[in-house]
């Protein structure tokens, strides 16, 4: 519809809104009137026709849809509308629902604004996971521990674990819940201190996962699966005459390993990596450097002058102190020939329970044998007499040129 004669009426059904034509200080201007339920006259003005037009069309519409509560916007007013519904365009939702929206968020909000909290949002929002296969995932944790230059012997260990975690779960690592972990654990046909371990594996699987991205930041991972429970077994030791038929029956590149675990304490794994280099006889010591401890804590052993007569005809400035690729074999072996019983740990457990009954100081052997006083006395410490002490450390060679 053109702008024409006026006034204007614009029906519907029998309800009528008029627009006339009020020209104001020269400018044009049209006012739109209707007469609302209480019979009162509503007026508003606009400075152009189409807009006029429109609004009387809205209000026409709405009367005769019933609702004779009107509201005509004013020239101002309907920049304010357009301009919202423009903001609009994209989002997928009417300007009632966002305003409804906004008032409910600013009430919550309090004194901080929309925009705030959205900015802080998305600065916490988690980004899209990666999805990456538990396989993938471990070949690469297991990269990035070999440049971080853990030892053989650990990414040896984690390996063998993960990868058994890996052939059990072929999906993305983000797929994998706590639940399904809780399954797995408990499927393992293994004592209750190795599920343990690989419980520990998993998670430190989980973890390295959420830094790269390929897990949920609040993924629970193991810290809602329960320890399996284990009674530590008995600590066994070696008896003197035990160690003794033990070294007279060693083939000479296996006595200085031998001595050393007996005599020192030293942890399996250091006696594959302990050099001639560390066996300080002269000061009276056997470095243990942190690179190759166990725990990445460097700790000096006494030599006992026991120890020092079976090093003593091996001692050179350095190189391994023993050759064999797989020294537990060899070890397993030579209990064979000498027909003693094999005992798991027992060396370190034989050094720490007679060390401890010669020396009655828990904390000084714990320092020696590089554990806490705690860890010796529960997984360690089986009570012996001094007078087996005695025995223990009193165990030389029989001559000078024994140490064959």
């Amino acid at each position: 519809m053109r702008a024409g004669r006026f006034p204007q009426r614009i029906k519907r059904g029998s309800c009528v809104v008029s627009i006339y034509r009020t020209p104001t200080r020269g400018y044009d201007a049209f006012t739109v009137v209707h007469y609302d339920s209480s019979g009162s006259r509503c007026r508003r003005m606009f400075n152009n026709y189409m807009d006029a037009l429109q609004a009387a069309k809205d209000a026409a519409a709405e009367l005769a849809a019933g609702n004779p509560d009107v509201h005509v916007l004013t020239g101002h007013e309907l920049v304010v509308y357009r301009r919202a519904l423009k903001a609009l365009i994209g989002i997928g939702l009417d300007l009632d629902t966002v305003a409804t929206q906004f008032a409910q968020a600013t009430k919550i909000l309090g004194d901080a604004t929309v925009i705030e909290a959205a900015n802080v949002y998305s600065a916490h929002k988690e980004p899209p996971l990666k999805r990456k296969t538990v396989a993938e995932v471990v070949e690469e944790l297991l990269t990035v521990k070999r440049d971080k230059g853990r030892s053989f012997l650990y990414l040896k260990d984690l390996r063998l674990r993960l990868e058994r975690v890996a052939k059990a779960f072929a999906c993305p690592l983000a797929d994998v819940t706590s639940e399904a972990i809780d399954k797995f654990l408990l499927g393992l046909d293994v004592a209750p201190r190795s599920r343990n371990n690989f419980r520990l594996v998993v998670g430190t699987l989980l973890k390295f996962g959420q830094v790269r991205g390929y897990v949920a930041r609040d993924h629970p991972g193991i810290s809602i699966i329960e320890k399996a429970s284990h009674v530590d077994g008995e600590v066994v030791v070696f008896t003197p005459t035990e160690m003794e038929t033990l070294l007279k029956c060693a083939k000479s590149e296996l006595v200085p390993a031998l001595a050393l675990g007996g005599f020192a304490g030293v942890r399996p794994e250091e006696l594959k990596r302990i050099d001639w280099s560390d066996v300080h006889l002269a000061e009276g010591h056997i470095e243990i450097k942190a690179a190759k401890a166990k725990t990445r804590v460097r700790r000096l052993v006494p030599v006992q002058p026991n120890l020092r007569a079976w090093l003593s005809p091996y001692a050179r400035p350095a190189g391994p102190v023993q050759p064999f690729v797989n020294l537990g074999n060899q070890f397993l072996k030579l209990a064979t020939r000498a027909n003693v019983s094999w005992k798991r740990n027992g060396l370190r457990h034989s050094f720490i329970s007679y060390r401890v009954a010669q020396t009655q100081n828990v904390a000084m052997v714990a320092l020696e044998a590089g554990n806490s006083p705690a860890i010796i006395s529960r997984n360690y410490l089986k009570h012996v007499s001094r007078a087996d002490a005695e025995r223990w450390f009193g165990i030389v060679p029989a001559t000078p040129g024994q140490a064959h």
